[in-house]
C-alpha cells in the first residue's frame, strides 16, 4: 500500500511510491473497501491547472468528507516533474491511463475488483461533486452484490 504523506483531506500520496506497481495492484490498493466512493486527483509538479484546481478540490473534499465521512475517500497523487525528467509522469500514465493533468477519477470496489465510474481532465468542481454524489448509490449496490457473491457480511 502506498504511504500517505498527509492525513489531511484529501490525503496526499507521492506517486513515486506506486511506480513499480501494475495498474491492477495500484487500483486494488486505491479502492480497497466496499461501499466507499474513492475520488482521486492526479496532479503534476509545474502544472498550472493543477495549482488552480488544488484549493477547489481541497474545499470539495473537506465538504463531502464532513457530510459523508463513512462513504467517501479523497486522495491526491502528486507526480514529480523537474528538470525535464518525464519518467514519473510516463509511469503515472502507464498505471492510470490518463492523458493530461489534472485528471480526476471516481472508483468503487466490487467483488471483481475496482470499477471506474468517472474520469475527467480539469472538470468544474460542481460536475465532480454531482458525479461523487451519484456514485454513493453505486458503491452501496456493489457492496450488496459483493456480500451476495461472497456469501458474507462486509
Amino acid at each position: 500500500m502506498a504511504e500517505v504523506v498527509s492525513k489531511e483531506t484529501p490525503e496526499v500520496v507521492e506517486f513515486n511510491q506506486l511506480k513499480a506497481r501494475t495498474t491492477s495492484e495500484a487500483l486494488t490498493d486505491l479502492a480497497n473497501e466496499f461501499g466507499i466512493v474513492y475520488v482521486t486527483a492526479l496532479t503534476r509538479q509545474g502544472c498550472s491547472g493543477c495549482e488552480t484546481q488544488k484549493p477547489l478540490f481541497k474545499t470539495l473534499a473537506e465538504k463531502l468528507t464532513r457530510e459523508n465521512a463513512d462513504k467517501v475517500r479523497f486522495r491526491s497523487f502528486h507526480v514529480n516533474y523537474h528538470d525535464g525528467d518525464k519518467r514519473e509522469s510516463w509511469n503515472a500514465k502507464r498505471i492510470f491511463g490518463h492523458a493530461a493533468y489534472p485528471t480526476y477519477t471516481i472508483h468503487v470496489r466490487s467483488h471483481v475488483g475496482p470499477l471506474e465510474i468517472y474520469r475527467a481532465v480539469y472538470p468544474p468542481m460542481e460536475e465532480l461533486e454531482k458525479e461523487i454524489r451519484e456514485s454513493f448509490e453505486l458503491a452501496e449496490f456493489y457492496k450488496t452484490e459483493a456480500q451476495a457473491a461472497l456469501g458474507t457480511q462486509i
